[in-house]
């Protein structure tokens, strides 16, 4: 297995990228050994318009960096004031 922490999604955020997984838990194993009490999101997209091209590595993202996509792709928007997220 190969392990690349220095490669960046699109929009600039730090993501691991593993390459030649034969087993799931090698790559829990490399995060629990290396990140211990980080939390961490694999996505799963199945979209065609994000990643078209097919390839075998597991991309991992800091959960923290993906969290204010995720709610504003379900329509809520960051307010610093209160420091919560509020649906639009």
């Amino acid at each position: 297995m190969k392990v690349d922490d220095t490669r960046t999604d699109r929009y600039g955020r730090p993501m691991i990228v593993f390459s030649g997984v034969k087993k799931f838990s090698e790559v829990y194993d490399y995060l629990f050994d290396h990140y211990n009490g980080y939390k961490f999101g694999i996505v799963l997209d199945c979209s065609q318009d994000e990643r078209p091209e097919q390839d075998n590595n597991i991309y991992v993202n800091f959960l923290d960096e993906l969290a204010e996509e995720v709610m504003l792709e379900y329509g809520y928007s960051y307010d610093r004031k209160s420091d919560i997220y509020k649906h639009r």
